[in-house]
């Protein structure tokens, strides 16, 4: 029997049709049903428009889109035989805005997302109040605006550098937000330092304390989601940032990366349209996001919970709210060393003299976030965007599942709803 359930509590909406049997999900369809046409309104404008339309795809990773855009338009000037040289001060400040922006979201997942659905599932025994997770993300986003001018939807990053110019009080007030969040992540959150908490080798070392993660992580181990929940065992991370790696992996076994094999696709659905193209590399699906990032660089306690629990339910949540402190950490590092004394701008030539193929690649929150731009005299002829929820959250057939729909099958309807938004789904994002 095949029934429709409509998935909130989300970025956005979806619909999941499932086919039940014996009270099992024999098989799930995924539909993104809206559609917002972001590329075809990029088509015939001005290059430079889109540093304005594209961070609007989302509200939630505005910057993410903003990146990916920048890096498109600089790799078209390096395609058309222009130099593109970024100041380490530039560098580094767009790392931050991003990062922020990825922790912002993650609270909002952990607190706003999973707390409540855990809660219902453990019928009350996993209850905390959302509100956390907006505070947490307050503060997230006043650090992000101190460089931004403000959050979300800004465009403050432009081919060459940042429009911002900070002071050393700027970056006072910008590392007093990040040390409340870290304060916050410690008593609220973790129950214990950022440094010990980061240095953990083994989730045996979690501990046994009041903190809200603690009481996730309980919940998880009681409904069985390190049992749960488990998809192909595939990674893959193509952005390259100061925080990340590009690598694929099949389990533990690690590779490169050559985006040139990253291809779409339509959607396999039943009855139903779905406006959101699948991404696959090789013709294969592979899992995105923090869990991704945190196996391509070997962390320790991740790498651990895979070789306890594979890629569960259990490690893919854990592993969104480690990369925070993970975050955290790296944050301190990049203010305390930006020198303010070089230039924050390098010019470039009219994009009107820019003819070219271009590619900007970022690690959104959620994953790879792709843009792809075709320019013929600084006008936009066609505008490609490939989002993290298009690798996670694909709908193929049965003979080539998704990583979400492989991580459905075999479980209640309750269960599957709950995997489902274990992979941080964006409907906003992928519906573009």
């Amino acid at each position: 029997m095949i029934t429709k359930e409509i998935i909130d509590h989300i970025e956005g909406e979806a619909s999941i049709y499932f086919d039940m049997k014996e009270e099992k999900v024999d098989f799930a369809s995924i539909v993104f049903p809206h559609f917002r046409g972001m590329e075809h309104m990029l088509e015939g404008k001005s290059a430079l428009d889109a540093l304005v339309i594209t961070p609007r795809v989302c509200g939630i990773c505005g910057h993410s889109h903003l990146m990916a855009t920048v890096r498109a338009l600089e790799d078209a000037y390096k395609n058309s035989g222009y130099e593109v040289q970024l100041t380490e001060k530039v560098k580094k400040i767009r790392e931050l805005t991003l990062i922020l922006e990825i922790i912002q979201n993650h609270f909002k997942w952990i607190y706003m997302v999973v707390m409540p659905q855990l809660n219902k599932l453990t019928k009350g025994q996993t209850h905390t109040t959302p509100l956390k997770g907006a505070y947490a993300a307050s503060l997230a986003t006043k650090a992000l605006a101190v460089l931004a001018g403000q959050w979300p939807h800004s465009s403050y990053m432009i081919p060459g550098g940042v429009t911002c110019d900070p002071t050393y009080i700027d970056l006072m007030q910008l590392k007093s937000h990040i040390e409340k969040l870290i304060t916050f992540y410690e008593e609220e959150s973790i129950g214990t330092s950022l440094q010990e908490f980061i240095a953990l080798e083994s989730c045996k070392d979690l501990g046994n304390n009041l903190s809200d993660i603690s009481n996730l992580e309980k919940s998880l181990i009681t409904l069985q989601m390190h049992k749960k929940g488990l998809a192909h065992d595939n990674f893959i991370v193509i952005g390259e940032h100061s925080f990340s790696k590009k690598a694929k992996l099949k389990g533990t076994r690690i590779a490169g990366v050559d985006i040139s094999s990253v291809v779409t696709e339509n959607a396999y659905t039943i009855s139903e349209t779905s406006y959101a193209k699948n991404a696959l590399y090789k013709g294969s699906y592979y899992e995105v996001g923090p869990f991704a990032r945190l196996m391509s660089q070997n962390v320790k306690l991740i790498k651990n919970m895979h070789r306890r629990y594979k890629d569960s339910a259990y490690t893919r949540v854990m592993a969104r709210i480690y990369e925070v402190g993970y975050l955290l950490n790296h944050t301190l590092d990049l203010v305390n060393s930006i020198d303010i004394t070089e230039p924050s701008l390098t010019t470039l030539p009219n994009i009107q003299n820019i003819t070219a193929h271009s590619l900007g690649v970022v690690e959104a929150p959620r994953g790879p976030l792709i843009h792809q731009i075709i320019i013929n005299k600084g006008i936009i002829k066609k505008y490609t965007i490939i989002t993290p929820t298009q690798w996670n959250l694909s709908s193929g057939p049965k003979s080539n599942l998704s990583p979400a729909q492989q991580a459905m099958i075999g479980l209640s309807k309750e269960e599957a709803e709950f995997i489902f938004r274990t992979f941080d789904v964006c409907s906003v994002c992928t519906t573009h």
